[in-house]
């Protein structure tokens, strides 16, 4: 019997094995060449024109930058680049990624921002990614086409924050953790970079601690899990998911009685609900707006209120201190028929600190600020004021 277990598992092994290889395989087809790995592989001399060639070639592919807006010229190994790009990311990574070619002595940068074209995008893709040849689709793209709000406390995002709250049972220094992260499944892309079509997976979970008790109470904790479908043309996106969410109360909540708490003692119900989200954003220069609601479809209790609206809005500046950080700012207002509309006001500003070579991860640094009902599980019909210090994380 141990034996035929034994065969199966390994039989289980060696099909996850070869699907994980073939896989593997299609990622690298489609994705673009990297330009160390391109010129001159077959070791012999690169010549002036071939090196141009293969840059003008390599930037139309990955960048979607034609003769026209960007112009390359060489002489004894010498790249000159001269024209327009999007943003100043794009400049510090395009001359990185053409110094790192075989037979490239020197880069002289000449690019400037195009500054007529009126709106600023915010790249919230990590990579755009052709697709394969023969396929309309790309597998698995790294980013999404909407961006999260920045300010809306339920957004899937890794964190941690320190949070001084105020309620009518007194002050309290609260710890509030978050684990969560959107993965792109499959992206329909459009002709302009970041325009297209993106089905996802997300989930999170969300925990609140008491830092003024001895054994640091587990208040409640959210668990969440969604399907997001997100839009993007131009300085438009959009984003619709359907989702599940349940909350639990803490088992020293519940057994520690003694303990002062922010919230009162309730007795524990099995909160939890399905509902559909939809929001739409317009962005523009730095600024971006959105608007948009959700509805429970089924919520255990019965009875709770169904509708809930929420807008915002929120700044992203120019990239400081050598391009790698830069100041963002949000503001979220939320209101549901269950707390009779009452408006929960959610605000964060603070630093950006992104990767210098150009990847997905990055650090935020924010201050915070809430004034609304508790966002947290069965506590909505507690109101609350808090002020907080935090970092998030993007992997």
């Amino acid at each position: 019997m141990r034996v035929r277990r034994f065969l199966a598992a390994l039989s289980i092994l060696l099909l996850a094995s070869g699907a994980t290889d073939g896989v593997a395989a299609e990622n690298t087809a489609a994705a673009e060449t990297r330009p160390a790995d391109a010129a001159g592989t077959d070791g012999g001399p690169v010549t002036d024109d071939f090196l141009r060639g293969y840059i003008v070639s390599y930037l139309e592919q990955v960048y979607h930058l034609g003769r026209e807006t960007l112009r390359v010229a060489v002489e004894g190994g010498v790249v000159t680049l001269s024209g327009t790009v999007g943003t100043p990311e794009d400049i510090d990574r395009i001359v990185a990624e053409v110094g790192t070619l075989r037979g490239v002595e020197r880069v002289v940068n000449r690019l400037e921002v195009d500054e007529t074209g009126g709106t600023r995008r915010w790249r919230t893709w990590t990579e755009w990614l052709r697709p394969p040849p023969g396929r309309k689709t790309v597998r698995f793209p790294a980013g999404d086409l909407f961006a999260a709000p920045l300010a809306d406390q339920k957004q899937p995002r890794f964190h941690t924050t320190w949070q001084r709250w105020r309620t009518g049972s007194g002050s309290f220094d609260i710890a509030s953790v978050g684990f969560g992260e959107n993965f792109g499944l499959v992206r329909w892309p459009r002709g302009h970079a970041g325009d297209g079509w993106q089905i996802g997976i997300s989930g999170a979970v969300f925990a609140i601690f008491n830092l003024d008790t001895p054994s640091l109470d587990l208040l409640n904790a959210d668990y969440y899990v969604g399907f997001p479908i997100s839009y993007r043309s131009g300085g438009w996106s959009g984003r619709l998911r359907l989702f599940h969410q349940s909350s639990h109360l803490g088992d020293e909540f519940l057994l520690q009685p003694q303990d002062t708490q922010p919230v009162p003692l309730a007795p524990r119900i099995n909160l939890s609900y399905e509902a559909v989200e939809a929001l739409g954003s317009y962005e523009r220069d730095g600024g971006r707006l959105y608007f948009g609601g959700t509805h429970i479809v089924t919520v255990d209790p019965a009875g709770l209120g169904r509708n809930r609206l929420q807008a915002g809005a929120e700044f992203r500046g120019n990239p400081i201190h050598w391009r790698t950080s830069r100041f963002i700012a949000g503001l979220d207002v939320e209101a549901w028929n269950e707390t009779g509309w009452d408006r929960d006001w959610s605000a964060k500003t603070g630093l950006l600190f992104r990767s210098p070579y150009g990847d997905a991860r990055s650090i935020q640094l924010l201050l915070e600020y809430y004034n609304g009902h508790a966002p947290h599980g069965q506590f909505f019909q507690v109101e609350v004021t808090y002020f907080g210090l935090g970092i998030a994380y993007a992997f």
